[in-house]
């Protein structure tokens, strides 16, 4: 499925709001380890979900609550939970966006990543109370 231009341009404007409104403060653009999987969207659990070198992973790095609002050409999904996670998306194309926030107000750093095969697509972080931050890939 092509996103056309002003379905792009839509989600475009979309996350810069998203970015603006929650407070983001940094960026960080480095390749990780994804160390865990969990086929849950509700709690981090140490079960793990089989994923393929083809599958998108959304990566949430943060000691505290958190939630994260993951939309792309496959549609939306909303996952939470405590603590470092590795969520599986599946095998998709185009762009994705993880919108991640803290449901607390945590001082630490939450980062938000999208990896695939290894890879760290997009990453973006925050250390603001409350704050979100918005990783966004395209081209995937």
């Amino acid at each position: 499925m092509k996103l056309s231009k002003r379905m792009l341009l839509g989600l475009v404007v979309l996350v810069c709001f998203v970015v603006v409104v929650s407070g983001c403060t940094s960026s960080n653009n480095t390749t990780g380890t994804n160390t865990s999987n969990s086929n849950t969207s509700s709690t981090n659990t140490s079960s793990s979900n089989a994923s393929s070198s083809n599958d998108v992973n959304v990566v949430v790095k943060y000691p505290g609550s958190w939630a994260v609002d993951v939309s792309g050409t496959f549609g939306f999904r909303s996952l939470s939970g405590t603590g470092d996670q590795t969520t599986s998306i599946g095998d998709v194309s185009g762009a994705l966006t993880a919108a991640a926030r803290k449901t607390e107000g945590g001082n630490g750093v939450l980062t938000v990543s999208i990896t695939k095969g290894g890879k760290t697509l997009a990453s973006q972080s925050t250390s603001a109370p409350f704050g979100g931050a918005t990783a966004v890939a395209t081209g995937i």
